[in-house]
């Protein structure tokens, strides 16, 4: 089973204990507000939205979301019946045929193969503005792991090899932060009038 399958499988389970949790919103909430009011951002792995969405939402930028999953899409779109969505890996998406003022994605990246987080990286890259933000969670620890709640196999590249694909792609390394519950995030932006 990969990670879509799961999320899909799992996503009433998932829902209901997410929806409960607060891990990550202090520090989404930092990011969002760093971004001038009506920011576009476009969320990856969106889930149900809460509570990330809903940071983003109550922050005053104008949100986009992907997921992978149609029944957590279902639940997302009840909740903001406003919001444009689409249904597509990250990898798959077309990013709604446009660009954004700031990409963020909790809790994908490090479900992707090394190749895929690279080719995600770069896909990034191709959707966000110059001078547009990309926040997105993975450890800074170099590994392979099993994740405890979906018993699936997960791969760091480690904060170096992060900011070197970052770099390679055109995007700089801003700063990092840790949540409560441990999470890094990686906090990047494009570097002005670079076209790639």
């Amino acid at each position: 089973m990969d990670v879509a399958q799961f999320y899909e499988t799992q996503a009433l389970t998932y829902l209901e204990d997410r929806d409960r949790s607060r891990v990550g919103a202090e520090v989404v909430q930092s990011w969002a507000r760093s971004l001038p009011f009506g920011t576009p951002v476009v969320e990856i792995a969106c889930g149900g939205g809460y509570p990330i969405t809903k940071v983003l939402v109550d922050s005053g930028l104008a949100v986009w979301a992907i997921d992978t999953s149609p029944t957590l899409l279902r639940q997302f779109r009840l909740r903001f019946p406003t919001i444009p969505t689409q249904c597509a890996s990250a990898l798959d998406s077309d990013h709604f045929g446009r660009t954004f003022e700031a990409v963020i994605s909790i809790g994908l990246v490090s479900f992707l193969r090394e190749d895929e987080q690279l080719a995600f990286i770069h896909r990034v890259s191709e959707i966000l503005e110059p001078r547009g933000h990309f926040l997105f969670t993975a450890p800074v620890e170099t590994g392979i792991w099993q994740d405890v709640t979906t018993g699936l196999d997960c791969w760091s590249l480690g904060r170096i090899a992060y900011t070197r694909a970052l770099e390679r792609n055109g995007l700089r390394l801003i700063r990092t932060h840790v949540d409560e519950g441990e999470n890094n995030y990686y906090e990047a932006e494009k570097i002005g009038g670079m076209s790639l």
